[in-house]
């Protein structure tokens, strides 16, 4: 069984997953074994809820890593269903969650990839904190990684959104690899509104050998070709798995960044 094949760019500000990336993902299939692939959502209905200072070492439960700067804190979101909402209340402190796992894989040798998550944050005015959402390599999660002291990414592989601290009302839509100058695919690419969940998400589609990246259902324009061979700068030789993390930027009433699930799903080779 799989999912009904949903328009390539639809309008869809609703709590359930996009169709215009899912319906052609065999979730049903895969988690009955029918056909190969993996992958979940993780609803945060069940927390984490951690205080300031926790090491990333510190592992929640349900394949979920957490950090908390001194300050910092994880805390249960007001939203029917469960959420959970970071924050940090010094300036260069923060908050992350991390997938303990690295499963998949952005390869034109590998199965397609399906990324969303539903997100929301307190603020977008200007210097109150960055946020990265999407999937990275194993880091060690710290007050710096994988978000700079200067609100910028680290020197790691990844793929996602990222707001940067100078910028509060828009994502960016990035990828880097490992030791190579991160890529902008789209600067402003998905409007944020204060308190107002988006859902951000992309699809990598192996045989297109594209990236495609979503805001809210719609898929935008600037894609990327991922290229065949290694070394590149985009990370398709790396293992990855999903984070989000938040860095204060300011001393006072930064704001904190909720998120309500994030599901990724992989087909087999």
């Amino acid at each position: 069984m799989t999912n009904q094949l949903g328009y390539a760019s639809r309008a869809d500000t609703n709590r359930n997953p996009s169709p215009s990336i899912w319906g052609n993902c065999p979730i049903d299939a895969i988690n009955s074994g029918h056909t190969d692939g993996f992958g979940k959502r993780w609803n945060f209905m069940d927390g984490p809820i951690v205080g300031s200072a926790v090491s990333e070492d510190f592992t929640y439960g349900n394949g979920v890593k957490v950090y908390t700067s001194t300050g910092g804190a994880i805390a249960a979101g007001d939203e029917i269903g469960g959420t959970v909402a970071l924050s940090s209340d010094g300036d260069d402190e923060g908050a992350a969650m991390q997938q303990q796992n690295f499963p998949f894989q952005i390869s034109n040798s590998h199965g397609d990839l399906w990324f969303e998550a539903r997100i929301k944050t307190s603020t977008i005015a200007d210097t109150k904190h960055s946020i990265f959402l999407g999937l990275c390599e194993t880091v060690t999660l710290s007050a710096t990684v994988p978000i700079a002291a200067a609100g910028t990414l680290t020197d790691n592989n990844f793929v996602g959104f990222h707001r940067l601290e100078a910028d509060g009302d828009y994502f960016n839509t990035v990828y880097k690899a490992n030791g190579i100058t991160e890529v902008l695919v789209k600067q402003d690419a998905a409007l944020l509104v204060a308190d107002t969940y988006i859902k951000l998400g992309f699809y990598h589609d192996a045989s297109a050998k594209k990236l495609t990246f979503y805001d809210d259902g719609n898929a935008l324009a600037d894609t990327k070709s991922i290229p065949s061979a290694a070394g590149t700068d985009f990370p398709n030789d790396v293992r990855l798995g999903w984070v989000l993390a938040v860095l204060n930027a300011t001393a006072t009433t930064p704001g904190s960044t909720e998120i309500d699930w994030i599901q990724v799903y992989q087909k087999g080779v």
